[in-house]
């Protein structure tokens, strides 16, 4: 999997510093942006799975809204570019105008900042790009979009064929038809997904791919 970039936008290098293990600590790259100048050539240069924007870009001057002004550059963007807002200076005016007015995803004030509840959003908001580097006849790319990213980066492309397969419902000896292969081989295919998710059924490896169940540590290695 290519790596995947969260924006910070934020002049404070203590908040930087927060934001940037949040950030890693869910599984992404941080990129900084200190002033409104480096944010517009930040959101140029790369695409992101998320934005982290400060309202104020400026310790000096509260009353600075830099931070408005990147908000409405990317809701101009044609690609949609979640986005958190985040604060020292929090009115209700402005939230209803980040919220509603700028479609950003949630608003958080730095005062009473919960860290815990801002990585969970992080998480939730985050568009991760999966990268699909093969075409492939037997899963359909609606069907890898919902797949979670782990799983892309520990199957091979036949296990992620077999995988597909038994989420439609599919035997092992219907599964071998499709592939061309023997009934054996799918079994192995199959008893190597388990393996990979520390599951023994059909419907706990499917459930885990797409994320339907609590994630599991899928420390294997390939």
């Amino acid at each position: 999997m290519a790596e995947q970039f969260i924006l910070i936008i934020e002049d404070d290098p203590t908040w930087q510093d927060i934001f940037s293990e949040i950030v890693g600590d869910a599984g992404f790259k941080p990129r900084v942006a200190a002033t409104y100048r480096e944010a517009l050539t930040a959101l140029t240069a790369h695409k992101y799975a998320l934005a982290i924007v400060d309202m104020s870009l400026s310790e000096l001057y509260y009353n600075d809204r830099d931070g408005l002004k990147v908000l409405k550059k990317i809701a101009a963007l044609s690609e949609t570019l979640p986005t958190i807002v985040v604060t020292g200076y929090a009115t209700v005016e402005l939230a209803i105008e980040t919220l509603v007015e700028l479609n950003a995803v949630n608003f958080f004030r730095k005062e009473d900042f919960d860290r815990r509840k801002f990585a969970h959003t992080v998480k939730k908001e985050a568009v991760v790009k999966k990268q699909v580097v093969w075409q492939n006849a037997h899963i359909p790319a609606s069907f890898l979009q919902k797949v979670e990213p782990e799983v892309v980066g520990k199957l091979s492309e036949r296990e992620l064929e077999v995988l597909y397969l038994l989420s439609q419902g599919q035997t092992n000896k219907q599964i071998a038809a499709e592939l061309t292969v023997s009934v054996n081989t799918i079994k192995k295919h199959t008893q190597s997904i388990f393996t990979k998710f520390n599951v023994n059924s059909r419907a706990a490896a499917v459930a885990l791919a797409l994320g339907q169940e609590k994630k599991r540590v899928l420390n294997v290695e390939r």
